[in-house]
Order: structure tokens, then C-alpha cells, then sequence
């Protein structure tokens, strides 16, 4: 009996800033990401942080916004309106990202906090793309017991 071939995971930290508590009402203003580090069956190998990177800011996609929430970001919303990328093209740039550079491994998303920037991050996907690089289940699961890139990550899978 062969042994099974594993898919290596390709971890990508993700943080987005957004200008209310759910996606739709409220906008994601900016999103960006950098590959953490890609776990094989040979364990966990971090990446350079700065090395592949995605960074946009959005224009927003409707007038409500909690000024507490905007005020996190230090954005300037009145900017994005007017100079923010349009969702669409800036969703389709990342998914494209994405799978650039997860290649053959399979993306998984982490951030923190996850719960948060995932539930953005996914309804964005699904409403200016149709689809998610991550496929469905992004990151929470995997990422629940993993210390960090000193220790070892979870098995991929």
C-alpha cells in the first residue's frame, strides 16, 4: 500500500480593515496579506514577511459606517470614496494572488482575529467574485492550536 500524498498548505496572513462589525451594511476598506509559510510533510517552513505581499484599500460599498470602527483604521473614507479601488477588480486581483502564489498548496487564511477578517474577507470574495481562492473553510479550524511559526504547525490536510 503506497503511502498518501499529502497537500502542502500554504499559510497566508491576512488583515483587512473595515468601517463596521458585518460585511454588506458595512465596507472592508482595505485588505492585505503576506505569505506566512508553507507546511509540507516535512513540517512548517516560514516565509520572509515582506517578500509576497497584497495591500489595497477599497472604495466603500454603501454610506453607513460606525466612526469608532472607521477610526481603527486611520483611514480617511471621504479619500476612498473617490480614489479606493473599485471591489470587483481589487477581490479578483487578490484571488488571483492567491492562487499565484499558494501554487500547487492549498491556501489556507490566518490572521487575527480570524473569525473577523475571515467573515469579511469570505463575503467579499463570494460577492465580487463568485468564489474564494480559500475554497470554504479558510483558516479557523487549522489554526486554533498552532503557536505560531516557532512552533509546529498543525497537519495539513
Amino acid at each position: 500500500m503506497s503511502a498518501r500524498r499529502i497537500r502542502p498548505s500554504c499559510y497566508i496572513s491576512v488583515d483587512i480593515e473595515a468601517d463596521g462589525p458585518i460585511p454588506g451594511p458595512y465596507s472592508m476598506i482595505s485588505l492585505g496579506a503576506a505569505v506566512a509559510g508553507t507546511h509540507t510533510a516535512d513540517g512548517f517552513t516560514a516565509a520572509d514577511p515582506q517578500e509576497r505581499t497584497f495591500y489595497r484599500e477599497l472604495r466603500p460599498i454603501s454610506e453607513e459606517f460606525v466612526p469608532e470602527a472607521l477610526a481603527v483604521s486611520g483611514l480617511d473614507r471621504e479619500r476612498l470614496k473617490r480614489e479606493g479601488a473599485e471591489p470587483a477588480a481589487a477581490l479578483g486581483e487578490f484571488a488571483a494572488w492567491v492562487r499565484e502564489v499558494s501554487a500547487e498548496a492549498q491556501p489556507v487564511m490566518c490572521g487575527y482575529p480570524a473569525s473577523y477578517d475571515w467573515t469579511f474577507l469570505y463575503w467579499y470574495l463570494i460577492r465580487f467574485t463568485g468564489e474564494s481562492p480559500f475554497g470554504h473553510s479558510g483558516c479557523p479550524d487549522k489554526l486554533m492550536n498552532w503557536p505560531g511559526p516557532g512552533g509546529s504547525a498543525p497537519a495539513p490536510g
